[in-house]
């Protein structure tokens, strides 16, 4: 009777499976390489974001206590759900519409997952209070000193056409 060959643990047999792809960089594809030979090519650049999108800014907004209940350290920012300032399936608003609110803990559900999810509030309270905390969370960070020029002018932008529209 034959027996097979057991592989060992740690051995470079079993390093890189034939499924997985490598890591390296790919020249461009045949259609780009046509594309440049008659010289018809694209040059693909990323455009800058169309709305104001800052790191800093959003550990500014999670940094403050929680809008709604007031619960400190422990505020995630959360981008309005107001689907008239610009939110839609998988597209978050500008980081100027940001709130700090809480985040679930052990046995208790956040402020930020009742806003996003539990259907807590009908439409026009929902509203109502976003637009309420977001100027609330603009004057605080405004009184800090952390309210930066670019956040202001997409602030003015969206929401102002947004109030337009409403009256």
């Amino acid at each position: 009777m034959m027996r097979r060959s057991e592989i060992k643990r740690g051995t470079s047999q079993l390093k890189r499976s034939p499924m997985t792809r490598s890591r390296e960089k790919k020249g461009p594809g045949l259609a780009q390489r046509i594309a440049d030979s008659l010289g018809r090519a694209i040059n693909h650049a990323h455009s800058e974001p169309s709305v104001f999108r800052s790191r800093q800014h959003r550990q500014n907004v999670a940094a403050l206590p929680c809008v709604y209940c007031g619960l400190e350290k422990n505020s995630q920012a959360a981008h309005l759900n107001l689907s008239a300032l610009g939110k839609g399936l998988g597209l978050k608003v500008s980081d100027a519409l940001t709130i700090p609110l809480c985040c679930t803990r052990l046995g208790q559900i956040g402020c930020h997952v009742r806003l996003d999810s539990s259907g807590q509030y009908d439409k026009a309270t929902s509203e109502a209070l976003q637009l309420t905390w977001m100027h609330k969370t603009r004057n605080t960070l405004t009184a800090l000193g952390h309210w930066p020029e670019q956040a202001e002018a997409d602030m003015i932008h969206v929401v102002g056409a947004y109030l337009k529209r409403a009256a």
